[in-house]
């Protein structure tokens, strides 16, 4: 809760605050163990403040993995530059897409939504999801399918090796020379 005489955070900023404690609650314990409870304490609101902001835990669950495609997107976009040749662009987007994962919670949270692909709606917003980022990888970069693949694939390695912590000289992307 905020202290006294600090200034009163709006509603965007409590909902931020909501997305990125829930991306770390998530990518902790995944979709099924965690608590709303949680959440609202590590943002630092009341649990009934949550479902004023979303209906219920699979919208915010679905709404922390949409955060996480967008800040992938972002970081594609960012290092994408018109006029550089193919290995060059995938090795920027590439090198921008490490900083996505610096912080571990975002791929963990991305791996957590896979694992929760039985229920149908997350796997349709994970389906979709891929595609999307296949796309704007393709139409950015001008790739064709079997070089945006292996690009994902390498985005996949990555992902492993940041949330396991392995160091990079074992998740080295062919997209990196």
């Amino acid at each position: 809760m905020r202290a006294t005489g600090s200034p009163r955070t709006t509603a965007a900023e409590r909902r931020d605050a909501v997305l990125e404690g829930a991306i770390h609650e998530f990518a902790e314990h995944g979709y099924h163990a965690t608590k709303t409870a949680d959440i609202a304490k590590r943002a630092g609101i009341s649990q009934p403040y949550i479902y004023a902001l979303f209906a219920d835990k699979k919208e915010l669950f679905l709404a922390c993995l949409q955060r996480v495609r967008e800040q992938i997107r972002d970081a594609f976009c960012t290092a994408w530059q018109p006029g550089g040749s193919l290995a060059e662009s995938l090795t920027n987007m590439g090198r921008n897409y490490r900083k996505v994962i610096t912080n571990p919670d975002a791929p963990r949270c991305q791996m957590q939504g896979y694992a929760a692909s039985a229920d149908p709606d997350i796997r349709e917003h994970m389906r979709r999801g891929y595609l999307e980022i296949f796309q704007l990888v393709s139409e950015l970069t001008g790739a064709d399918k079997g070089v945006v693949a292996r690009f994902m694939a390498t985005g996949n390695l990555l992902n492993v090796g940041a949330v396991l912590g392995i160091p990079e000289e074992y998740t080295f992307a062919p997209f990196d020379h």
